[in-house]
């Protein structure tokens, strides 16, 4: 049994709706007598396929709180929102993300990284510094 059962997933949902404080045991129970091949599942595996995914479905979502910096973290300066040299960079370190990205293999990944003076070449040329 690899999918999940709809109708035990259902009936997982009404009886953590019924009791939220629901014992596995007490779900796997219910959910075997939907559907008699939950019983070749071990708890953990039952638990993992359908009362946690009720759960993290019912549960309220709660809104991340922003990480606050680390101590002795510097403060960056705020480049200009647009311009041209700013865009030309980052143009630049794109181009490098990509292919970073693109390697296949671990050798292409070596040949990108080696050839990271290029990208600064072209970084000191659109910055003007070279």
């Amino acid at each position: 049994m690899s999918d999940v059962d709809q109708q035990v997933l259902k009936a997982v949902e009404a009886a953590l709706k019924d009791n939220p404080k629901a014992t596995v045991d007490e779900l796997f129970e219910i959910a075997q007598g939907v559907n008699k091949a939950v019983a070749e599942l071990s708890k953990r595996q039952f638990h993992a396929r359908y009362p946690l995914q009720v759960k993290r479905k019912l549960s309220p979502r709660r809104p991340r709180r922003p990480r606050k910096p680390k101590a002795g973290a510097r403060r960056a300066r705020k480049a200009p929102a647009n311009g041209p040299v700013r865009d030309a960079v980052r143009a630049i370190f794109l181009k490098f993300a990509s292919d970073l990205a693109a390697a296949d293999a671990r050798k292409d990944l070596v040949r990108v990284v080696a050839g990271v003076d290029r990208y600064v070449d072209e970084v000191l040329k659109a910055t003007g510094s070279h």
